[in-house]
């Protein structure tokens, strides 16, 4: 997909800012987009699984073509939180509360997404980039645990982000949120509370206007760090890694990840879904992931998923078949 292409969430954008200027009914457009219109829309327009050929490679691995749409997207994050406390200060309470509902969709959805591919890069401007988002959202830690922890031990039992087999949203919600915070403490604890301390500043900040603008945001960062878990869950469910003994584990590769090819999706969480190569190759900027039939293919792109989740035994009904078939065919594959 052309790096152009990945300007599509500047649609999100226009229907979240509609969803927080007209805060009801309009707010419901947001949620049903993201909810509902992207998961048709997926259906609709099917799946892309072209991959760039070694030319666009070189070009498309350069800061200059992945870099402005991830820095755009930066702008419009902070437009969206300040436009939507300000719209908070005069609404009751549970306008204040939709209005956060669907700033957090778009911090989660995207902003996180955004923050994931800038905090594995090396240079200091992606990388204080990352952490502001992440600290608007109170989740800086991800930025530790993802990069120095979730890489090393995916589809394991020692990794908080990987959800086993039979484990329901709900208990994975709980487990990833708590633990994940914990072993990113083991692993850093300088940098993640210097991210609280981030974080904090953007709560004093918001808590400066009265409380419904500090409701707002705090509720705006539990919507978008929820979020963030549920795309956790969907994206190892079930997979695993064999032991070789020691607390070693076999190597990383695409087929310890879902992979989603559905285009529409793909485009506004910046290759995301493309999951797999991003676990085989953690460096890759989000122009350059590949397309791997061999891992295992999800029915849908992230945002049917999570609505297929909502709901646990229909996602047992629907996803432990294909664990099972996965786990067949990655036995027979030795």
């Amino acid at each position: 997909m052309h790096p152009f292409q990945f300007l599509a969430f500047l649609v999100f954008t226009a229907i979240a800012f509609y969803g927080v200027l007209r805060p009801f009914p309009a707010m419901l457009v947001a949620v049903a987009f993201v909810f509902v219109a992207i998961p048709l829309i997926d259906f609709f327009l099917g799946t892309d699984k072209s991959n760039p050929t070694a030319d666009q490679e070189r070009m498309w691995k350069l800061p200059k073509v992945w870099a402005p749409a991830l820095y755009f997207y930066s702008l419009t994050h902070f437009a969206l939180l300040a436009v939507g406390g300000w719209m908070a200060l005069d609404a009751s309470w549970p306008q204040a509360l939709g209005i956060a509902f669907v700033v957090g969709l778009y911090t989660g959805g995207i902003g996180i997404t955004v923050g994931h591919e800038l905090c594995h890069k090396k240079e200091l401007l992606p990388r204080l980039t990352a952490d502001l988002l992440l600290s608007s959202v109170w989740y800086q830690h991800f930025a530790v645990e993802h990069v120095r922890g979730h890489h090393l031990l995916v589809s394991t039992p020692e990794d908080p982000a990987s959800a086993r087999q039979g484990e329901n949203v709900y208990a994975f919600l709980f487990r990833s949120i708590t633990s994940g915070f914990k072993h990113a403490l083991k692993i850093d604890a300088g940098k993640v509370w210097i991210g609280v301390a981030m974080a904090m500043a953007f709560t004093a900040l918001a808590s400066f206007f009265g409380a419904k603008v500090l409701g707002f945001f705090l509720f705006q960062a539990v919507v978008a760090f929820v979020l963030l878990e549920f795309v956790n869950y969907i994206e190892h469910y079930g997979l695993s890694r064999k032991p070789l003994g020691n607390g070693r584990y076999e190597k990383v590769t695409p087929v310890h990840s879902w992979n989603s090819a559905h285009k529409f999706s793909n485009l506004l969480l910046f290759n995301l879904q493309r999951h797999s190569d991003h676990h085989a190759m953690a460096n890759l900027p989000y122009t350059v992931l590949k397309h791997h039939e061999s891992a295992p293919q999800l029915p849908s792109g992230y945002p049917g998923m999570i609505v297929l989740s909502l709901v646990p035994p229909l996602w047992f009904k629907h996803m432990d078949p294909k664990v099972e078939a996965w786990k067949r065919q990655t036995s027979t594959s030795m």
